[in-house]
C-alpha cells in the first residue's frame, strides 16, 4: 500500500471540538464545503469523509493512501492486522479467496473488508 498522507494524532482541544461536532451530527448528512464550493458526496464518500473525522476525533494517527484492486499477501496481512503465515493459512483452507497470478496469492480488497469485520 501507497500511504502518501500521514496526518498525526490531532491536539487534544482539536480533538475533542472535533468529537464534539461528528458525534453531535444527526442522520447522514455531511456537508463538505471546499473553497466556499459545496461539494456533495455519494453514500460511499460520506462515510469516508465521517470515518476520517472520527478516526481525527479519537486522536488517532490516520494514513491516506492508494489502494489497488488485488493486493499481496503481505499487505492482505496489513489489512486484516495478522501474519503473513497467517493469511496463507486462510486462502489455503478456502477461508479467503484469492485469486492466482502465476503462482502468487493476490486478494480482494473487498473479500479482506469482509474478513475483518468478521474478525472483529
Amino acid at each position: 500500500m501507497d500511504f502518501r498522507f500521514v496526518m498525526p494524532a490531532l491536539p487534544s482541544r482539536s480533538a475533542t471540538q472535533l468529537s464534539a461536532v461528528v458525534q453531535s451530527r444527526t442522520g447522514t448528512d455531511v456537508d463538505v464545503s471546499i473553497g466556499g464550493s459545496v461539494v456533495q458526496l455519494d453514500d460511499a464518500g460520506r462515510a469516508a469523509v465521517l470515518e476520517l473525522l472520527t478516526q481525527l476525533a479519537t486522536g488517532r494517527a490516520v494514513a491516506i493512501g492508494t489502494v489497488d484492486e488485488l493486493l499481496t499477501t503481505s499487505q492482505a496481512a496489513e489489512v486484516l492486522g495478522v501474519s503473513d503465515t497467517y493469511v496463507r493459512r486462510l486462502a489455503d483452507a478456502g477461508d479467503l479467496p484469492i485469486e492466482m497470478r502465476g503462482t502468487h496469492r493476490r486478494f480482494r480488497l473487498e473479500d479482506l473488508l469482509r474478513q475483518r469485520d468478521r474478525f472483529r
